[in-house]
């Protein structure tokens, strides 16, 4: 019990702390979370997205593949499934991808997929460091699927905490 009530101390000291911080004039900025898209904003595999300051994100078809035996995230009976995504920073500012983050969610309810690092296939990180303004980069996101779940996949990129994500739409073939 006592172990339970030195927890729950613990997490409200932290609590209170990130409350203190925030409310004492931070410039921290809090990315609200996504809405889920309307039909009219959830783009197709191969769109891209522009975002009012110029950045624009576009995916590539998904592929379907098997994974290595070093692989991580992946679970028999799944489909591992990965996305090219190609970051073009139109703004006048280095954009830092680290904090960019690809999600994908599947099935009628929207179930989050965990994604799979796989090294044997370039499928580490992500796009690593910043992309400076006029250029572009790329890099391959894989997530793992559940097989009855592949004809609504639902893709969403959020390339930091002052962009909100875009989503793309679609079965994988």
């Amino acid at each position: 019990m006592n172990g339970i009530r030195t927890s729950a101390v613990a997490r409200l000291s932290v609590a209170a702390m990130t409350a203190c911080l925030l409310g004492a004039g931070s410039s921290m900025a809090v990315a609200a979370p996504s809405l889920p898209p309307t039909a009219d904003e959830a783009g197709s595999w191969g769109d891209t997205k522009k975002w009012d300051d110029g950045l624009t994100v576009t995916t590539w078809k998904p592929a379907k593949f098997t994974p290595s035996n070093t692989a991580a995230g992946h679970e028999a009976g799944n489909q591992a499934v990965k996305w090219r995504v190609k970051v073009h920073n139109g703004t006048d500012e280095p954009f830092d991808a680290v904090l960019m983050s690809v999600y994908v969610k599947s099935g009628e309810d929207g179930e989050s997929c965990p994604r799979i690092f796989d090294s044997a296939e370039n499928l580490d990180f992500g796009i690593e460091g910043s992309v400076s303004p006029d250029a572009n980069a790329t890099a391959e996101f894989a997530f793992d699927i559940p097989r009855g779940q592949l004809n609504k996949v639902d893709l969403e990129v959020v390339p930091d905490l002052d962009h909100d994500g875009r989503h793309w739409e679609g079965k994988v073939k």
